[in-house]
């Protein structure tokens, strides 16, 4: 019997050996993870690991906040198709309610600044975008945090009247604007006269109307919007 047991913790020993020399697998279509940042509730997130990170290479990172009741599973799940071909990372946070009230935008930046230092982030390529709610808060994340993000793309979303009275003293970020004709949550007038505004405060602003769009997220827009992004990096 000791004979026995002696090898079986021999054996025991060598598996966990295994185990954790053994590097992860990523899928051939990158992996969904659910994480969350200490301290309880606050910081539930959604990350997407690109198959490229085998690569070992820094890669983008799209940040992704959902619209009012959404969960992070819907930004993941559109943005996944593209990610996956491109080679981004993309971080869907959780908000702390149904939607994105004044200043619960603070955990999703300390979510950026943790991946940054754990994954194989380039923070020179960091695309901040969201739909409906989570575009008009994109707004105001990416103006609270500039050094954080490359460019803002918000969809369906507004831009609140706090920043549009403070342009001027705002960093000019690029920004992406992806709005529906047939809108009827946020008008499409609401994000003209936004786009208007930027560029008369001399933005670099790309604004992409769907003709007959709805209220929402546009996936034959996903490519364009990167495709946007990443002739940004070539300047």
């Amino acid at each position: 019997m000791w004979f026995v047991s002696v090898n079986l913790n021999g054996f025991v020993l060598l598996l966990l050996a295994v185990v954790m020399t053994t590097p992860a697998v990523i899928a051939s279509d990158g992996e969904v993870l659910s994480k969350r940042l200490p301290g309880g509730f606050e910081g539930r997130y959604m990350l997407f690991v690109p198959p490229q990170v085998k690569e070992g290479k820094k890669l983008p990172l799209i940040v992704a906040m959902h619209g009012a009741g959404g969960k992070p599973d819907g930004p993941i799940r559109w943005w996944k198709p593209i990610a996956a071909e491109r080679g981004y990372f993309v971080l869907a946070p959780k908000s702390n309610g149904g939607t994105w009230p004044g200043g619960d935008q603070s955990h999703v930046a300390r979510m950026v600044v943790a991946l940054d230092h754990e994954r194989p982030i380039d923070p020179k390529r960091v695309l901040l975008t969201g739909v409906s709610d989570g575009g008009t808060w994109s707004y105001v994340l990416g103006f609270q945090e500039p050094k954080l993000f490359a460019a803002l793309a918000p969809i369906s979303g507004v831009m609140p009247r706090t920043i549009t009275g403070s342009l001027r003293m705002q960093p000019k970020l690029p920004i992406c604007v992806v709005h529906g004709t047939d809108d009827k949550i946020f008008i499409v007038g609401r994000a003209r006269d936004a786009v208007k505004a930027l560029k008369g405060e001399h933005y670099n602003v790309n604004y992409i109307e769907v003709a007959g769009g709805r209220h929402g997220w546009f996936a034959g827009q996903a490519a364009a919007i990167l495709d946007w992004f990443e002739k940004l990096q070539t300047r």
